[in-house]
C-alpha cells in the first residue's frame, strides 16, 4: 500500500550538483519529478508529470517541505497522503540516481 511506504532520508552532502530525474509508478500512472542539486542543497523539484486532479494538486505542496528541510523524509499532506507518498518517493528516487 502507498501510503504506508517508506520514504528514506538520503545523505545530500554526497550527492554532486546536477539536475537528476527520478519517478514512481502507482495505480498505471507514473509521477516524474526532476530535482535539482547545487552545493550538496536541494535547489528545486519540478513535477514533470502527476495527475490533474484536485488531490495531486494538493499533494505538491511536499514540496515546500522537502526544501525546507533538505530530505524527502516529511510527512504527507493530509488529505491527499497517497499522491504525497508517492511524488515523495519519486524525489528520493531522484536522489538515488546520482550514483548512476
Amino acid at each position: 500500500m502507498v501510503r504506508e511506504i517508506q520514504i528514506n532520508d538520503i545523505d545530500i552532502s554526497s550527492i554532486s550538483d546536477g539536475i537528476y530525474e527520478g519517478n514512481f509508478t502507482y495505480s498505471n500512472f507514473t509521477y516524474t519529478v526532476q530535482t535539482t542539486v547545487k552545493n550538496h542543497q536541494i535547489e528545486s523539484i519540478n513535477i514533470l508529470s502527476n495527475r490533474d486532479t484536485k488531490h495531486a494538486k494538493k499533494a505538491e505542496g511536499v514540496i515546500t517541505l522537502v526544501l525546507e528541510k533538505q530530505t524527502p523524509n516529511v510527512d504527507a499532506v493530509t488529505g491527499a497522503t497517497t499522491t504525497s507518498k508517492a511524488i515523495l518517493k519519486a524525489i528520493e528516487n531522484s536522489l538515488n540516481r546520482h550514483n548512476l
